[in-house]
């Protein structure tokens, strides 16, 4: 009885036999490792085999795509995409894990819009960012200022009179930025303080003496005639009886500075006579 005969193989034609039963799936995954909240981003996962079919998903939050391409906005959690390969029987899978980046968001500027001259204000700047945020600092068209952090001081002088502070937050790792602007207004005055009205007024005769300053916000003022004061900057005087002379007194507050000034007119009458002081107030805020 003989034996069948067992012809010899090649090692090339051995691993063209086996790879008709094995192929070796290596997939791999293409997509940034950091993606911003609100941002589109995409995934794509490719293997060296032609014939394969993929199947994608994105742990966390929901997707679309479709085949080895997968199309995402990120929310406010990390993400993990993740690949699968089949061949045949044969299924390979692979991940990877995205960090989901955050802001800047909410960006503000806190501090008074309201400056006096020559003192210090510190204003603060605040934004959320995940993993962090850097600042930058300009007032008005100057140069981009760094290193004061998230808070600087200003100290304007009386010649500012308006200013525009903005403040830039930057994500450490995506370099998005978003800026907010505050309006700086300095508080003037009072300035150029005057009470206008006559010099000289007659027995009988009705006088109106007007006061006036420039503030920044505001001026409050107070007028007076001799011992008696009023709220307000307009005071109406008529001579009944005889007395030589008068004078008018007026007060300008900074509402805001609380910086004050005083100005007066002495006023004259032909003859004698004595004032009775009679006034319409006029609210200066």
């Amino acid at each position: 009885m003989g034996f069948p005969q067992v012809l010899p193989t090649s090692g090339e034609q051995l691993g063209k036999q086996l790879s008709l039963h094995h192929y070796v799936l290596k997939p791999t995954i293409t997509a940034p490792d950091f993606v911003t909240v609100g941002v589109p981003s995409s995934a794509a996962c490719a293997s060296d085999c032609p014939s394969c079919t993929y199947s994608m998903s994105l742990e966390g939050q929901a997707a679309q795509g479709q085949g080895n391409t997968l199309l995402f906005t990120p929310n406010d959690t990390d993400l993990t995409v993740v690949c699968s390969v089949t061949k045949g029987t044969q299924v390979a899978t692979i991940s990877k894990k995205l960090q989901v980046l955050v802001g800047p968001v909410n960006v503000s500027i806190s501090g008074s819009g309201l400056l006096n001259p020559s003192v210090s204000h510190t204003f603060s700047c605040h934004a959320h960012c995940v993993p962090s945020c850097e600042y930058s600092w300009r007032r008005g068209s100057g140069p981009w200022m760094r290193g004061q952090g998230n808070v600087i001081a200003v100290t304007p002088t009386e010649m500012d009179r308006t200013d525009m502070l903005v403040c830039k937050a930057t994500n450490k790792v995506s370099g998005l930025f978003v800026a907010a602007t505050k309006e700086l207004a300095v508080n003037v005055g009072p300035l150029g303080m005057k009470i206008a009205g006559p010099d000289v007024i007659e027995m009988g005769e009705k006088a109106v003496f007007e006061c006036s300053a420039v503030c920044r916000p505001s001026c409050r003022f107070v007028s007076s005639v001799d011992t008696q004061s009023i709220r307000g900057n307009v005071v109406e005087l008529i001579v009944d009886r005889p007395l030589k002379s008068v004078t008018v007194k007026c007060e300008a507050q900074n509402t805001a500075s609380r910086k004050s000034a005083t100005t007066s007119k002495t006023v004259h009458l032909k003859g004698r006579g004595q004032f009775n002081l009679q006034y319409i107030i006029t609210p200066s805020n």
